[in-house]
């Protein structure tokens, strides 16, 4: 029997922004993969499923046993948070499956979610309109310099930028570098939006300009997205113009 591996975005963890793909692969699921946290925001449909569940930084170890079980014949799904590609298992399972000498044994299925920038945005108001970009702050899997290199750019570009893991207890002081960097290209009244636990009980919006903004405010369970020269507040909201006569 040929297994099967669906790659699950969740979206930001709240059953209303699962969508509908998401919903029919968990119930075909025979075993669900994924880290602890991801696996609670799905328990309520992890019934009768085998569960396996992994610390953060166990990435490859879940990719591997997410194989091991297809190659038994089972239908697995690795659980992400948000979309199952920007930093999620996507990548990392179809690049273990690339080599595999029973790859052939095993089919893969990717399916998307709604990625924290997105949701987040929309708490925040229409700060992502056009182009914009991603980037983690996190140098666990990229180096620090090459953050920064990121970052340098997409400011220069104008993009309004969304910020991943932007800080943490092992790395309290990235966000302020990173800030300083951004205090380079843009206007002290720009504002920022800070969404903790986006959709879920302890959710937490705030809209500040970037001269009054603390990092202390934050932590891993948070994203920060930063405007860019058209992105403006009003009614408590971020909004980034893109420029229709009005």
């Amino acid at each position: 029997m040929k297994g099967k591996i669906f790659v699950i975005g969740i979206g930001p963890g709240d059953p209303d922004n699962m969508t509908a793909r998401v919903y029919k692969a968990i119930e075909k699921c025979q075993v669900l993969v994924g880290y602890t946290v991801y696996i609670e925001q799905v328990k309520e449909l992890s019934s009768g499923k085998e569960i396996i569940k992994k610390s953060m930084g166990q990435e490859v170890e879940r990719g591997r046993i997410a194989i091991e079980k297809a190659l038994e014949g089972k239908i697995v799904g690795v659980v992400c948070s948000g979309d199952s590609g920007p930093y999620g298992m996507a990548g990392l399972i179809l690049e273990l499956l690339k080599d595999h000498s029973d790859r052939e044994e095993i089919s893969c299925e990717v399916i998307p979610g709604i990625t924290s920038a997105l949701s987040c945005a929309s708490l925040l108001g229409a700060p992502i309109v056009e182009d914009f970009c991603t980037i983690s702050l996190s140098d666990y899997m990229t180096p620090w310099e090459r953050i920064i290199n990121r970052l340098e750019h997409a400011c220069a570009g104008d993009f309004v930028i969304a910020l991943y893991n932007p800080r943490s207890l092992a790395r309290p002081d990235y966000l302020e570098k990173a800030l300083r960097v951004v205090r380079q290209f843009r206007e002290g009244s720009t504002p920022i939006g800070l969404v903790r636990n986006a959709y879920r009980e302890d959710q937490k919006v705030m809209v500040l300009p970037l001269e009054d903004f603390d990092p202390e405010m934050v932590d891993m369970f948070c994203t920060v997205i930063i405007g860019n020269s058209k992105t403006y507040q009003a009614n408590g909201l971020m909004i980034t113009s893109r420029g229709y006569q009005l």
